[in-house]
């Protein structure tokens, strides 16, 4: 292959075509793969003049006159290089088209003279189509391993890794590939079969983390090459802040009691982005660990140590990465329709017969409703940092979350990671193009296992509190859902969890339960052991309606949320009885296909219809039968929009973003300097508050700000302030927090209290009542309940809230979405 022009030509257009600034600095495998298309483009030249030029040798006495793709003879260079290179006595001519806009003149640029012999300028004509990135791929196809061959030997005690890693890629390398792997880990030698080779070990900028191994095949093409490599592997799991959920660490070997072993890849053995690859791994280690990880596996003595066994597991099928999991675990186990159900634990668990029970009954539903689970085992290993992780064939719970059953067994935790072996885990994610997969395992775990067991009201109660997280999402943090990558902080989640879940909920309403979750299981075999993209959701779905002959413009209804980090306002108007008619026009601010469900109240009971919006306005008429008493719409909350003010109940989380005022007990308590450092936390976590000591204030600092006031009546005296605000089933009076004439120990309990701010109207204000405050472990627990109104606590206990309800602002008329013809409030 020449590296010339023609070179530099294609690989500008390339990148063009895959949506890549030409001018950027590829990566080696990318530069890799670009030159593997070039041969290719080569080969088609190659061939294309050896036809040419056989066919004037059969019969010189012809013009040959040769069509093709304009790259292949621009610039004299390509098929009409190849040519003449063949036969230099060769008469060859070039006709070139361009295109100009309908009815312009066109200037003439004499540096065609040097392009071409011939130009013919032609119409635009308008594209009908177009490739999106998301059809491509979104990405150049990179060097990727496809099989991972890999020996490492593990040493806890000393946070020691040693291995091997034989390692095939889906190109072969004809110029350069790299990997990346843990700057811990010193490479001792790289190697391969097919001929030598140099590389050169690199940080990579802006990671302080890893190194990038770029490796050169000097001869000639590589198809699998061996890293040898060992290190010190304990990097400890990072912080939380109190706006976070997830903690993680790029991998630690420890055998500290409150450790133990957690390695993704690129920590124990080399990584690209773009690898789904088989792994067949043999892990060395002492007798006391046990390692878990996805696939099967079998388990030996190591013949060499007595101390030692080996642990040899092959993946069921190519994954997106395989993380080693270890730890001195106790195992309980049982089996269901042939798969294995287990439980890893670092101390023996009462509720470990509730876990596996639970495994069993989500693997009941969710295969009915999903299809065939992907893998032969799914296991519950207990983590020893802040996680709830689901891997393939396997989830990790955080020890603190071990502990809590009703917690573990709620639809959000074990169900959501057990939804994760379709979602994530057997069909891949590429976040660069949009993380599709927590929005469709929300839907199916968090929301639908409520439909799939009978409770309406907790269905209910998910879709009004992700509408309300929506309402309370800061605009600063708002964007397009298919820019969602992963939960950095809890605007992420609302975005990628909550926003994206009713985005299916809008899609499953259209398709109904049956269309909706056929094209799910097809989505499930189409992809699996591969990448997905939000394109290959919205195909499947279109299929489906087709296949139904339903008029549902699935593509335009996916984009308008995909794309548009807005959801609409709706509006009943126009309400009137035309004879046996009730006519009533529902509009919106912007111009959404949906479907909106309407409760009409007659003196014969009440009447649901669903009515589709395609525009701004839209205008319905229905003969109910019977005099209509009201109409509302939407009053079960079963459409992604805005809510109006009378639905948005007063929550922790509103108020916080409010930039608020934290108001703390006098500076003299006992309890200032505890509380200080909680605001501090606050801080660090990104929020825009500020604070004072309640002994500090003036009445222009808190009059006209949304507050915080955080103690009991004795420690900080701004409470006196407070004695006529509290609603009325609610008061405190210093040990005792009274609700609904129920008495409860403000020593003991912690009450969080979402309210109107006592005296500016429109102005917020949080309750935090509790008394003998000596850590701030009770009250980070307060940033779980963002969406509550009221709760209250056992500040010892971990566990569901003592007393929760709901605060609403108080107003009486609701004319956006509500019409009443009669007194029927």
């Amino acid at each position: 292959l020449k590296n010339d022009q023609y070179e530099i030509n294609f690989n500008k257009t390339m990148l063009q075509g895959f949506g890549v600034d030409t001018n950027a600095i590829i990566s080696p495998n990318e530069g890799n793969t670009l030159y593997l298309y070039y041969g290719a483009q080569c080969l088609k030249d190659e061939t294309m003049a050896e036809s040419i030029l056989n066919q004037w040798k059969k019969d010189d006495g012809y013009k040959i006159v040769h069509f093709n793709g304009d790259f292949h003879s621009n610039d004299y260079l390509g098929t009409v290089e190849k040519l003449g290179d063949l036969d230099k006595k060769l008469k060859i001519a070039i006709i070139t088209p361009i295109y100009a806009d309908s009815g312009k003149a066109l200037d003439y640029d004499k540096s065609y003279s040097g392009k071409t012999n011939f130009l013919i300028v032609m119409d635009q004509k308008p594209q009908d189509f177009d490739i999106t990135q998301s059809m491509m791929g979104g990405h150049i196809a990179e060097n990727y391993i496809v099989n991972h061959d890999i020996s490492i030997n593990l040493k806890p005690n000393q946070h020691y890794l040693e291995g091997t890693d034989k390692i095939s890629f889906y190109n072969p390398i004809a110029k350069r590939c790299s990997v990346r792997m843990l700057k811990d880990l010193k490479i001792q030698n790289i190697s391969s079969p097919d001929g030598p080779l140099v590389y050169n070990v690199n940080p990579i900028i802006d990671d302080s983390l890893y190194n990038e191994i770029t490796i050169l095949a000097k001869e000639k093409e590589l198809t699998s090459i061996e890293f040898k490599y060992d290190g010190i592997v304990n990097h400890s799991p990072d912080i939380i802040l109190l706006n976070q959920r997830h903690s993680n660490t790029p991998g630690i070997i420890s055998g500290d009691d409150d450790k133990g072993i957690y390695l993704p890849g690129g920590s124990y053995c080399p990584k690209t982005d773009n690898d789904v690859a088989n792994f067949n791994i043999s892990i060395t280690i002492p007798k006391e660990f046990t390692i878990v990880t996805s696939g099967t596996f079998t388990l030996t003595a190591n013949p060499e140590n007595s101390g030692e066994h080996i642990y040899q597991y092959k993946s069921e099928l190519p994954l997106d990465d395989m993380i080693l999991v270890g730890g001195r675990y106790i195992e309980k186990d049982t089996s269901y329709d042939g798969k294995k159900f287990s439980l890893y634990t670092f101390k023996p668990s009462p509720a470990g017969d509730a876990y596996l029970k639970a495994s069993i009954e989500y693997f009941k539903l969710y295969t009915k409703l999903l299809g065939p689970y992907p893998f032969s085992s799914f296991s519950i290993v207990e983590n020893f940092f802040a996680s709830g992780f689901g891997m393939p064939g396997y989830t990790l719970l955080s020890n603190r979350l071990m502990a809590l059953p009703w917690v573990v067994l709620s639809p959000g935790s074990l169900a959501h990671e057990f939804v994760h072996n379709w979602w994530g885990n057997s069909v891949y994610v590429n976040d660069e193009l949009g993380n599709w997969c927590e929005a469709l395992t929300t839907f199916c775990a968090n929301y639908y296992y409520y439909v799939l067991t009978d409770k309406k009201d907790k269905a209910l109660d998910w879709r009004k509190k992700a509408l309300l997280s929506l309402e309370s999402l800061p605009n600063k943090s708002n964007y397009p859902l298919i820019k969602f990558k992963y939960q950095k902080d809890n605007n992420d989640a609302t975005i990628g969890y909550q926003k994206g879940g009713f985005v299916f909920y809008e899609i499953y309403k259209l398709l109904g339960e049956k269309g909706f979750f056929e094209a799910l299981q097809k989505f499930a075999k189409k992809y699996k052991g591969r990448k997905a993209f939000w394109y290959g959701l919205s195909t499947v779905f279109e299929e489906e309606v087709k296949k139904d002959s339903q008029n549902i413009p699935i593509s335009k209804i996916m984009n308008q949320w995909l794309y548009n980090p807005a959801i609409p306002t709706l509006r009943l108007e126009n309400v009137r009885m035309v004879n046996d008619s009730l006519k009533f026009e529902i509009n919106q601010d912007m111009d959404f296909y949906e479907s909106v469900p309407v409760k009409i109240n007659t003196v014969a009971g009440e009447q649901w219809h669903n009515f589709t919006l395609t525009s701004k306005s839209n205008s319905f008429a229905v003969k109910p039968g019977f005099t209509v008493k009201s109409i509302l719409v939407d009053p079960d909350y079963q459409v992604l929009r805005h809510l109006n003010k009378w639905e948005i109940p007063y929550s922790f989380g509103r108020i916080l973003e409010e930039k608020p005022l934290l108001i703390l007990p006098s500076n003299k308590s006992e309890e200032y300097k505890i509380l200080e450092k909680f605001a501090d936390m606050i801080k660090e976590s990104g929020y825009n508050i500020n604070f004072k000591a309640a002994n500090e204030l003036v009445e222009k600092d808190w009059s006209d700000s949304n507050i915080i006031v955080i103690g009991d009546t004795k420690s900080n005296p701004f409470f006196k302030h407070l004695k006529k605000l509290y609603p009325e089933n609610i008061s405190v009076k210093d040990s005792a927090i009274i609700i609904d004439n129920k008495k409860y120990s403000a020593n003991e309990d912690m009450m969080l209290l979402n309210t109107a701010h006592p005296l500016k109207e429109g102005k917020l204000m949080t309750i935090i009542y509790t008394k003998k405050i000596d850590s701030t472990e009770p009250l980070q627990r307060l940033f779980h309940y963002m969406s509550y109104s009221m709760l209250l606590l056992d500040k010892a206990k971990i566990g569901r809230p003592l007393v929760d309800m709901e605060i609403f602002p108080n107003i009486s008329d609701k004319f956006e979405l509500q019409y009443y013809f009669m007194c029927d409030k």
